[in-house]
């Protein structure tokens, strides 16, 4: 098990790590410390979650933990590494700070088994899609435990290093390609005359939808396509000229562009 659990930060996507794992049973309310900035936050999750919160550890006393869960941004991760220098050989240590490699976390703390992590932000309403990566200290039991922790906000993939970071600009940064589609599409709808609301229910249902016959299907995605396409029809028309505009090679130069701009962020 992951036994008693030290999660440092608890932002918006710390935060639903926790309410996942918590409502699914992963984790319970008296294995679990959490340490936040504010006394106004630390109140906050309290009262929410019926957990202990606490502003900053004093002295940064982590023994007694056999889990540190670190939620936090990749440019607050250097010091807290350096207030965990006294943990406890084999501690776990899991990070979901975007850019930070194992080599960078292991040089720092090299008496722990350590994790990366790469939830996206559906990961708050329960449908997230998180990459993990084990490092080179870590055993296949703690790494199903790990595991289990993400599966509580969505789908998890057990991938190498490299797959982590190229999904990180598939899946990671996806929600934001798929609000801007969804965005134009309920756009293109005011357009054709729908009243604003219903446009934007039409265009995030027909995403969801269309996201949701994909993975309970398992049927490649060209293959829905061309079911929804009769000869001659509407559809086929809009797919015309949606990549006549460039769509198809816009997504992938989005693409591409996020890993590059990944990769620069974490040589720096």
């Amino acid at each position: 098990m992951l036994g008693r659990i030290l999660c440092i930060g608890a932002g918006a996507m710390g935060g639903a790590i926790l309410r996942g794992a918590l409502e699914k049973g992963v984790i319970t309310s008296n294995e679990l410390l959490v340490t936040v900035r504010t006394e106004e936050h630390a109140r906050t999750l309290e009262e929410e979650l019926g957990i202990s919160v606490t502003t900053p550890l004093p002295d940064w006393k982590t023994d007694g933990f056999d889990t540190i869960l670190l939620a936090v941004k990749p440019q607050v991760l250097p010091h807290v590494l350096v207030n965990l220098k006294e943990i406890p050989p084999h501690t776990t240590c899991i990070s979901i700070a975007a850019g930070i490699t194992l080599h960078t976390l292991e040089s720092a703390l090299p008496q722990a088994d350590w994790y990366r992590a790469m939830p996206n932000m559906p990961a708050a309403v329960g449908a997230g899609m998180t990459a993990l990566a084990a490092g080179q200290n870590a055993s296949l039991e703690v790494t199903e435990q790990v595991q289990a922790l993400f599966s509580a906000i969505g789908q998890v993939e057990v991938v190498s290093e490299m797959d982590l970071d190229r999904l990180g600009a598939l899946s990671g940064a996806g929600p934001g390609y798929a609000f801007l589609m969804m965005d134009a599409l309920a756009d293109a709808g005011v357009r054709i005359g729908l009243p604003r609301a219903l446009a934007i229910k039409a265009a995030a249902q027909t995403l969801l939808g269309a996201g949701m016959m994909a993975t309970k299907t398992g049927t490649h995605p060209a293959i829905l396509r061309d079911q929804v396409t009769s000869p001659g029809g509407t559809t086929i028309a809009g797919i015309l000229a949606m990549e006549k505009g460039g769509l198809r090679s816009a997504i992938h130069d989005g693409i591409i562009a996020c890993y590059e701009r990944s990769n620069e962020l974490g040589k720096s």
